[in-house]
């Protein structure tokens, strides 16, 4: 066992962050609403949840008018009609590159996320326009805002979880969102968790009910501080996508794309209206009768219509901002971006036009191994290692982000709040010789351990065989393929670079062996390091061929020393002294095994316009993160102002 933080570095560790989760720590301990006195990323004025006597006193309907009446007896709302598309002219119009491939979505019509296939057709748009979540959460600050949901009650035991639902907010065919809705949800994607994507921990949920009228009661198995902010909230939980009862109900979970525009499908409470689909491009318009409005929550977005389209490539997205074709986008290399702040100085990152053009994410990057394979590396945590040492950070890093870069280690974001955390894994990263070097004495000892020897091309070999792999690279993270082939090229690993579509999918279902990327969400105060640890627990375990319970649960790996550490950390909240005991206890066995080989950190370099619009977040103005993909997009949509 290594050193442990004395009891004085203790208490200063706890204070620390005591103070940064004090917007988590209330919500565990009391009834949290949405007021003026709570930290929240949007400020909600004192009207934000009163809502006019309209909303709930609404006269009797003449009785001609029988279905101005729902089944439970609730008051329906005429839609208003939408605005057409066409009539709104590019000044109000926001246009988003953001998913897809080569200029295709491919699941442009599936709009049910929580089915392989489905997360990248509600990503790209309606996450970001349509859908609602119960509480918006802010990944860089920790903080939160009461949505869908007006408050928040967590027993003491942290094994019940009780929302109330705001009033007056109406899905956009007219009929009344409820409580109903959101149980029916959770009770859906329960029964289904096996064979479902994106269910976050549902596996801890033991029942889900109404009560009182507009409350939904979560039971949980065991206790778990942390379960709200990863289930409950936008930080990918189930509320990313909630159902509406009455269109679900009877629907086969399954197959369900919930896209039919002859019915109006889908629809959302959210501020917009799918106006249509395509490959090519998803429209969105504005819907004038938006609840939040006549509830005093928010006020109509300015943006009049939102436009999706899918990527292209580097030099070609980076020509259609500086043109002003598009208001926002996903990340190109450095050189490329300050090519484009050159030529059009109207566009901005997170950080404006300054180093490191960007922020740093919650997804660290890595070298993923599919541990359920059949591959030598899956088999070995001798080459797992070696792999480890093949690599020379600090030079892959500075090729692929410019000198823009920072090196990783693990899977948890170093935010000011781990520093404690980092500090208690210096022994262990001594004992590894983990450091930004490569160490091919290392390497050899490793390899010679598990049996292989260099054959006459300098490559390893044992039995007749080389190790090769086929590494999967998404276009977003193509500027590391060189130089991570070339690194384990020259380390005598048969490596090559694949950028055919689909491998990142594959790779989640564990029918690839290797594939780089990134995984998260680490660093959310509240949540870490308990929530990245999980991802390798048993928990999360999938059979070959299965989905992964969310997109970076990908590891396949088991330990059961390591699954009752992790076990014992979701029992107790992130400010508990006990937490770095048994953080520190679960890296030594995941450093020992190293199921994964962490990179670098990712810094998120989207861009937004101001050419069009105004008021992008940023370092100054952190009211979310510019990142077109999550659903914290939905605050800037609802924000941005004219320019």
């Amino acid at each position: 066992m290594y050193r442990r933080l004395n009891s004085t570095t203790r208490k200063a560790w706890l204070f620390r962050l005591l103070a940064l989760s004090l917007v988590v720590t209330t919500v565990m301990v009391a009834a949290v609403a949405c007021s003026e006195e709570e930290p929240t990323a949007t400020p909600v004025p004192p009207t934000a949840t009163a809502v006019p006597p309209t909303a709930t006193t609404a006269p009797e309907p003449e009785p001609e008018h029988e279905d101005a009446m729902d089944g439970d007896g609730m008051m329906m709302k005429e839609p208003a009609p939408l605005i057409d598309p066409d009539s709104v002219s590019r000044e109000k119009t926001l246009i988003v590159m953001s998913g897809g491939q080569d200029g295709r979505y491919p699941d442009w019509e599936n709009f049910n996320n929580y089915v392989p296939g489905g997360v990248g057709g509600w990503h790209t748009g309606p996450l970001q326009t349509m859908s609602e979540p119960l509480i918006m959460f802010n990944l860089l600050t920790g903080e939160h805002e009461m949505w869908l949901a007006e408050s928040m009650d967590i027993s003491d035991d942290f094994r019940e979880v009780t929302l109330s639902i705001r009033d007056g907010v109406y899905w956009s065919d007219g009929t009344p969102f409820s409580a109903d809705d959101v149980a029916f949800t959770f009770a859906l994607v329960q029964e289904n968790q096996d064979s479902m994507v994106h269910t976050a921990e549902i596996h801890l949920l033991d029942s889900v009910e109404v009560i009182d009228g507009n409350k939904v009661h979560f039971t949980l198995k065991e206790p778990s501080p942390s379960w709200w902010v990863n289930t409950l909230t936008s930080n990918h939980g189930l509320s990313e996508h909630i159902l509406p009862k009455h269109i679900w109900e009877g629907q086969n979970a399954q197959e369900f794309t919930f896209y039919d525009p002859a019915q109006g499908w889908p629809i959302s409470t959210g501020p917009f209206a799918l106006a249509s689909a395509s490959p090519e491009q998803k429209v969105f318009v504005r819907r004038d009768d938006w609840w939040a409005v006549e509830a005093g929550f928010k006020d109509l977005p300015a943006i009049e219509k939102v436009v999706y389209i899918p990527q292209r490539d580097e030099t070609a997205r980076a020509q259609m901002i500086i043109r002003n074709e598009i208001d926002a986008m996903s990340m190109v290399p450095v050189d490329t971006l300050l090519d484009v702040f050159e030529q059009n100085p109207s566009v901005v990152s997170w950080s404006k036009q300054e180093p490191p053009y960007g922020y740093l994410d919650w997804c660290p990057i890595g070298l993923f191994v599919n541990n359920a394979g059949d591959s030598p590396v899956a088999q070995s945590k001798d080459i797992r290692w070696a792999l480890n040492y093949a690599l020379n950070r600090e030079t892959l890093v500075s090729n692929a982000e410019r000198g823009a870069g920072t090196v990783a280690y693990h899977m948890v974001t170093p935010y000011a709040w781990f520093d404690p955390f980092e500090e208690v894994l210096q022994p262990i990263y001594e004992k590894h010789s983990l450091d930004t070097s490569d160490h091919y004495d290392l390497l050899d000892e490793r390899m010679a351990t598990a049996g292989y020897t260099k054959n006459s091309d300098d490559m390893w070999e044992k039995d007749g065989d080389v190790i090769e792999m086929s590494i999967g690279f998404p276009s977003w993270l193509a500027r590391y393929g060189v130089h991570i082939v070339k690194q384990l090229e020259d380390a005598g690993f048969d490596a090559e670079m694949d950028q055919s579509p689909g491998t990142g999918e594959a790779f989640g279902r564990g029918e690839r062996d290797y594939q780089f990327g990134c995984k998260g969400p680490s660093g959310v105060l509240g949540a870490d390091p308990y929530y990245m640890l999980s991802l390798y627990s048993s928990a999360t375990f999938r059979d070959i061929g299965e989905p992964p319970v969310n997109p970076w649960a990908t590891a396949r790996w088991r330990n059961s020393e390591f699954d009752d550490i992790v076990t014992e950390m979701s029992k107790i909240p992130a400010t508990d002294p006990q937490t770095m005991d048994l953080f520190e206890d679960a890296m030594e066995i995941w450093y020992e095994e190293l199921p994964d080989i962490y990179v670098s950190q990712l810094i998120i370099r989207h861009l937004g316009s101001e050419n069009y619009w105004k008021g992008w977040p940023s370092f100054d103005d952190n009211y979310g993160v510019l990142h077109p993909w999550q659903q914290e997009f939905l605050k800037i949509v609802t924000r941005l102002e004219a320019n």
